[in-house]
Parts: structure tokens; C-alpha cells; sequence
């Protein structure tokens, strides 16, 4: 718009009609093509090495996971395969997928993203798939990366440690930090009477967490947590949350003192893939769009992200600091490496006063991590009055320029594939027509990719994380949630400056307590803080579950409600409760004499009408009591057909005592890492 006013200050055009133009336009490029048709079309048009699979689902191929790169990309990777940083963020499609990013740094220290992922799931399955992708983007069979960072995403770590044997698995020291944060808040508290400040002893704790980590050799880690666990004797709880999640699980992938024997270049958090996250979301503007959408939003970040790394090398081989001159130590390296690395090297520098040529007290954590000069090293170079040679500079702070794809002539004889096409033609000569038919339509994917049948994916993609409340209306933001740590931090800050204003008789809107969102779920470790009394429906619950319980998520109460917790939990959306009914009346009929046995002929008999539909009704019509969710029958049937626990919670006082169902078939699952999906949790109000 404001282009065309330049151009024409008399210009009558609108927004609208401009949108209306944009998507018209859209339309004419995508013409008959299905989306994965012009999608495919789009990534061979731009040169992206791109992988799919896909499942079988009502007779038709749908896409399961998608895996990108760009061909810069790809030549960055190669470059500077040294550190990988690994994340997922969300909110980037109408389809939920999740988008997994693989990010690494440059020797100017600039971040680019290897690759993308859309998966359907966060299993370990779909993570080591996207793996194994971005490892056939190296060139060099011998070339892996020597530290993958990544979140406590047990599934991701458990992928990378299958794909990447050799690497050093590092864990988010940021996340780490929070997540101990914020379970400290909610435990540790000053009882009244105490001679203590609430916030000087969380800072105590803080510290000395901090020094656990920071603790440079095993010997002081040791000292660091004998120290850290007398200051937590008072909370045994939350000292039990650190040594489970933290001490006795984790300690090598994020205490400097194992941490420090890899080399991570300085990299011990995934807040390099985090930033990538918040640049793509500034160009995806909706969250809501199809995956050619999401796609062309990261083609321009790319194209954007290259030019600012191609400036970044031009300055380090063009512009140097005036620090350096006439200091022989720096002599060799002008222009030979990045100035990121000239950076590092000079306040390294700056401890040779401090340990001179001792190696014990400089400790040649710059050596290992850094793979450049560390202070004792330099204080050899001064000493003698030598340069640092370039041989002693680690190859990623050399490389200042994209890596070319290898000359055609050099790929030739690998590449050319004479030998795998002369066996094909020679297999069409003597195979009957279906094999003939397969061949030439497996050829023609290849020729052809944007003439795939793949659909879309079928349902939207489940992602981890705690249920989000039921929405009044469909959000185009992209724009992530908060974290928990978040929400704890919000909530102590809001309750310690609404304690810290005097009482008022009238009451004061200026300022409310936002609630910590909760979820429903069982806890597999430790129970979390009593819930504040601002979750709805909390008094209804057995008093001894307050403690587990994160939230409570009341759906519409129209007599199908029961049938409607369930079409959440397993479709993600109350309004498929009739699907629901209709799965749960098949179970009963194709295994009639289990039931029957289970419950009687009365019973079951009387289960299976209340499964059927009424005779009329409309959409504002509430169900009989014939027709209402019943246990502990119904939860035996929608345990045995999903093959999920299902759990009814409720008041003795108002509803009976609570129960729990367990399937009738099948096996308890042996992946227990995402043990809160296997549970059904319904709450009984009446």
C-alpha cells in the first residue's frame, strides 16, 4: 500500500483488494496441483534436498514427515560440522506439526539453520528418521559433529545418541537452570517464624546450584553438591527433584567439568535454535497456513540469514581491529581467521598474568573447547616472541567462505549411475507389465516429484507439553506459549507485589495474580506444589490427588461429557465425542462374549443402548441419563479399545470412590518416557 500511495498519491486501491490479488495470484501458481504436489514443486524449482515418508491411512498415501535443507545450507553444514544445536517449535502450520530445527554456527559465530523437520510426532522414531536425513547431508562419511546440544527431550536424546554414536550429547544448561528454578519457588517456602528472607534463600540455592555446574573439575562438583545438598536437608522434596533430573541422571551433559572435555566452542544452551525460532516467526505471521506457506517463510529467512553470514566473512577478511596492531603474537592471522576467533584468542590473552606457562593453572579449557591457544600456550609465544601459527587455529575459525559443491568433473564417475541405469533397462525387457508400471511410476517420482499422490497429513500432529486449555476461538498466532518456569515466575512476582500494597476495602482491578496453568495428569516423579484454589472444580477431587493435579479442563456439559473427555484426550477436539461412541459400540460388538463375562447380559445389554443415538435429537439437546458416560463399565471399553488407563476421579462424598481401568487386551507399554499420554484422567463432579 504504501508503495503504490508513493507512486500514485491518487491511487484508490485497499488492503483488501491487495490480499485479494496476493491470493488470487497464490491460486494461479498452484493451479490443479494438490499442496504436497506444489510444495514438492517449490523445493525442486529452489534446489532443497528434500526427503518425505509417509503412512497409509483410508486406502491413501499421507505424508508422515518431511525433512528440508537448503543447498547453502548443505555447504554450511559442511563447513562447520563441528557443534549442532537441536529444537522444536510450533504453531508454524494448520496441520500442528511440530518443526524441527537443526541449527549450527559459523567461525564468525553466526547461527544458520542445517535443516528443517515437520513431523507428525515427537517419538524417537520420528527424530532418528529426521537424523539420518541430515547426516546424508555430509559429504564426508568420516565427518561428524563432536557435540549435539538439545533439551531434556528424552526421545531427541535418545535419537541422537542412536545416530550420532561419537558425538558428545550435551544438555540445555539454560533450560536446566529454570526448570530447577522454578520447582525451587513452588517447594522450597519459610515457614512463619522463621529469621529468613524467601528470596535470600532461593538466592542461596540458586548460587550454589550454579556452582554445581560450574564446578571445572570432579574433585570440586564433589565438594559443590555436598554443599548444595546441607543448604536443601530442609527440602527433601525438591533435593530428591534435583538428584532425579539432574545429578544422577545428567551430570556429564551439563557440569563443566565433563562438559569441558568437548569441544563445544562455548555452546552449553539450545539458545542459538531458540533465536532461530523467533527470526522465523517474525516472517511467519500465521500460524495457521498450509505447509507451502510455512515453507516460503523459511526460504526468505534463509535468503536473509546467507547474505548476513556472507557479510560476516567479507568483514573478517577485509576489517581489523587496531587492538592488534603491532602485536607480533597476531602476525600470521590477519585475514586468516574469523575475528570472532581474534576475539576469544585476546582475552585468553589477557590470563597470562594470571597462570603464565602453568598448565595447571590455566587449566587449557580454551584448547579443548575452543580448539584455539589457550593462556599458557601464549604466555610460550610471548615469552620467545612467536606468532600463533595457523596450524594451531581448530579448522572451524579458518573457514571463511560457503564450501562449493565438488566439481562435476570430480563426481562424475560416482554420480553418473550408467551402471544402475543399463540393470533397469534391462529388467523392462524381460519384467511383466505390473513390474514395468512400478518402475516407470517410481522413475517418474524421481523426474517428476511435483506429480506425487501424497496428501497431507491425516489429523493434526499430537505435540508434548501439557494440554492447552480449551480455546474460545481458532488463534492465528505464532507466537509460543510460555513455559512453566514462566508461569511460576509470574505468579510469585504478582503474589509478592499484591502482598506488598496495603489492603483496601473496595476492591482493586489494577493488579490480578495470574494462575500457574495446570493440567490433570498422573505424576511419574515427584507430585507437584497443593494447587492454588484458583482451578476450578479442585475441591471436587480426593483430597490426597490436589498435590498431582496441574490442571482441570471442564468440557461441555450436555450429558455426552464423559465421551467428550475422551474424544479430547484422543482426538484433541470435544467435538468428535460420537466418533467416540461409535468406536466404543464397535468394541462392544466385535468382542460381545469378553463383556458379557466381564459384566453380565443385562449389563452389557444395557451399555450397548446407551451407545446407540436417539431416535431425534438436536444440537442443543441434552442426553438422557441412559445415555451418560458410566464406569467402571464404559472406562473398561475405552481402556481395552484405545489401549489407554483410564482413571475416574472423584469425591467419595458426592460420586463414590475412584477407579481406575485398565485395558482387558494387550500389554502395558515398554516406552515409558511419555507415560502421561497413556493415561485417561476423567473427574466426576456429580
Amino acid at each position: 500500500m504504501s508503495t503504490l500511495k508513493d507512486r500514485d498519491p491518487n491511487n484508490k486501491t485497499t488492503a483488501k483488494q491487495l490480499y485479494n490479488l496476493s491470493h488470487r495470484l497464490k491460486l494461479k501458481m498452484r493451479a490443479s496441483m494438490t499442496e504436497m504436489q506444489h510444495l514438492s514443486k517449490r523445493l525442486v524449482e529452489n534446489g532443497y534436498f528434500f526427503k518425505h515418508r509417509t503412512v497409509v491411512a483410508d486406502g491413501s498415501e499421507h505424508v508422515q514427515d518431511i525433512f528440508f535443507a537448503h543447498p547453502k545450507s548443505i555447504s554450511l553444514f559442511n563447513s562447520f560440522p563441528t557443534v549442532l544445536l537441536m529444537d522444536s517449535t510450533y504453531k508454524t502450520n494448520k496441520y500442528k506439526m511440530p518443526l524441527f530445527e537443526i541449527v549450527g554456527f559459523t567461525s564468525t559465530g553466526r547461527s544458520f539453520n542445517v535443516g528443517f523437520a515437520w513431523l507428525t510426532n515427537e517419538r524417537e522414531d520420528n527424530f532418528t528418521w529426521a537424523l539420518e536425513q541430515c547426516v546424508s547431508l555430509l559429504r564426508n562419511e568420516d565427518v561428524r559433529p563432536k557435540v549435539i546440544v538439545t533439551d531434556r527431550d528424552l526421545a531427541l536424546m535418545n535419537a541422537v545418541s542412536e545416530v550420532f554414536p561419537t558425538s558428545a550429547a550435551m544438555v540445555c544448561r539454560f533450560h536446566v537452570k529454570k526448570n530447577v528454578s522454578s520447582k525451587m519457588k513452588e517447594i522450597v517456602k519459610i515457614k512463619n517464624g522463621e529469621n529468613e528472607k524467601q528470596t535470600d534463600v532461593w538466592d542461596q540455592i540458586t548460587d550454589a546450584f550454579n556452582d554445581v555446574l560450574e564446578s571445572p573439575t570432579e574433585k570440586e562438583y564433589a565438594d559443590n553438591v555436598m554443599v548444595f545438598r546441607e543448604l536443601c536437608a530442609r527440602w527433601p522434596k525438591f533435593l530428591r527433584y534435583v538428584e532425579e533430573t539432574v545429578l544422577d541422571t545428567d551430570k556429564e551433559r551439563v557440569v563443566n567439568a565433563w562438559v569441558d572435555q568437548h569441544m563445544h566452542m562455548g555452546n552449553h544452551t539450545t539458545n542459538r535454535a531458540e533465536s532461530c525460532h523467533g527470526v522465523l516467526k517474525g516472517y511467519l505471521k500465521d500460524g495457521n497456513g498450509d505447509l507451502v506457506k510455512g515453507w516460503e517463510a523459511i526460504n526468505k529467512m534463509l535468503i536473509s540469514q546467507f547474505t548476513e553470514v556472507q557479510g560476516e566473512f567479507g568483514r573478517s577478511m577485509s576489517v581489523a581491529e587496531h587492538r592488534y596492531d603491532d602485536d607480533p603474537l597476531y602476525a600470521l592471522l590477519f585475514y586468516k581467521i574469523s575475528r570472532k576467533a581474534m576475539n576469544h584468542i585476546y582475552d585468553e590473552a589477557n590470563r597470562v598474568e594470571e597462570c603464565g606457562m602453568d598448565s595447571k593453572k590455566c587449566g587449557c579449557v580454551m584448547r579443548r573447547t575452543y580448539g584455539l591457544p589457550c593462556a599458557c600456550l601464549i604466555a610460550k609465544k610471548i615469552k620467545n616472541n612467536k606468532p600463533i601459527r595457523l596450524d594451531e587455529i581448530h579448522p572451524q575459525w579458518k573457514k571463511l567462505c560457503f564450501e562449493d559443491e565438488p566439481a562435476s568433473g570430480d563426481v562424475a564417475d560416482d554420480y553418473a549411475c550408467l551402471a544402475e541405469w543399463k540393470a533397469i533397462q534391462e529388467r523392462l525387457k524381460t519384467a511383466d507389465v505390473s513390474v514395468k508400471n512400478d518402475i516407470r511410476n517410481q522413475l517418474r517420482l524421481i523426474a517428476y516429484p511435483e506429480t506425487t499422490s501424497v496428501k497431507p497429513p491425516l489429523q493434526k500432529a499430537k505435540t508434548k507439553g501439557a494440554r492447552k486449555k480449551k480455546s474460545v476461538r481458532v488463534t492465528r498466532s505464532t507466537s509460543r506459549d510460555k513455559s512453566r518456569w514462566e508461569h511460576v515466575d509470574d505468579y510469585i512476582a504478582a503474589t509478592q507485589a499484591s502482598q506488598s500494597k496495603p489492603t483496601k476495602s473496595k476492591p482493586s482491578t489494577s493488579q490480578t495474580v495470574p494462575e500457574v496453568p495446570k493440567e490433570l495428569v498422573i505424576s511419574t516423579l515427584t507430585p507437584a506444589p497443593p494447587a492454588p484454589p484458583e482451578i476450578p472444580f479442585i475441591n471436587h477431587m480426593p483430597k490426597f490427588m490436589h498435590p498431582f493435579i496441574e490442571d482441570i479442563i471442564d468440557v461441555e456439559g450436555d450429558g455426552y461429557c464423559g465421551y467428550r473427555v475422551v474424544a479430547l484426550h484422543q482426538k484433541g477436539n470435544q467435538q468428535d465425542f460420537e466418533l467416540i461412541r461409535l468406536n466404543m459400540e464397535r468394541e462392544l460388538r466385535l468382542h460381545k462374549e469378553s463383556y458379557v463375562e466381564l459384566f453380565d447380559t443385562e449389563r452389557y445389554k444395557y451399555v450397548t443402548d446407551a451407545l446407540f443415538p436417539p431416535p431425534r435429537r438436536s444440537k442443543h439437546d441434552f442426553a438422557t441419563k441412559d445415555k451418560w458416560f458410566t464406569f467402571p463399565d464404559m472406562g473398561y471399553v475405552v481402556a481395552t479399545h484405545f489401549q489407554r488407563v483410564v482413571v475416574q476421579l472423584s469425591n467419595m462424598e458426592r460420586c463414590g470412590a475412584s477407579r481406575t481401568c485398565f485395558p482387558l487386551r494387550g500389554k502395558p507399554p515398554s516406552d515409558t518416557s511419555d507415560l502421561d499420554s497413556k493415561i485417561i484422567c476423567i473427574g466426576a463432579l456429580a
